[in-house]
């Protein structure tokens, strides 16, 4: 699923005209708020991108229960495998924030780009 979403993000930036760059970022906050989902959501996973002007918002909801360590970034240890892909969503992002409800997670990133072309929704 989490491969479907990145290559869904990937080509629908290409169509935006989004500088590779950027859209590397983006397509790695993608795969990382994916993976959560995946991981801790349940069977649903809804995935949304827009373009406003320069900034690109990322949305990826779940229907799983959310527990406390979605909802922010965590340090995890040098030899662990898991645990950095919120701090990494931080890192490249301008913004993140998340919605945590008791049925549903919901979080969103903004990432500023470049050589866009029009504001699109999908």
């Amino acid at each position: 699923m989490v491969r479907s979403v990145r290559h869904f993000a990937s080509a629908l930036l290409i169509t935006w005209g989004v500088a590779a760059a950027d859209r590397e970022s983006a397509i790695l906050i993608v795969g990382e708020l994916g993976a959560n989902a995946a991981q801790h959501g349940g069977a649903e996973m809804a995935v949304s991108l827009s373009l406003h002007g320069p900034t690109l918002c990322i949305e990826v909801s779940d229907s799983g229960n959310v527990p406390v360590a979605r909802t922010s970034p965590c340090t995890a240890r040098r030899d662990e495998e898991c645990g950095r892909g919120l701090a990494i969503v931080d890192h490249l992002a301008e913004w993140v924030e998340t919605d945590a409800l008791s049925r549903r997670c919901t979080v969103r990133a903004g990432l500023r780009v470049t050589a866009f072309r029009t504001c699109k929704e999908t």
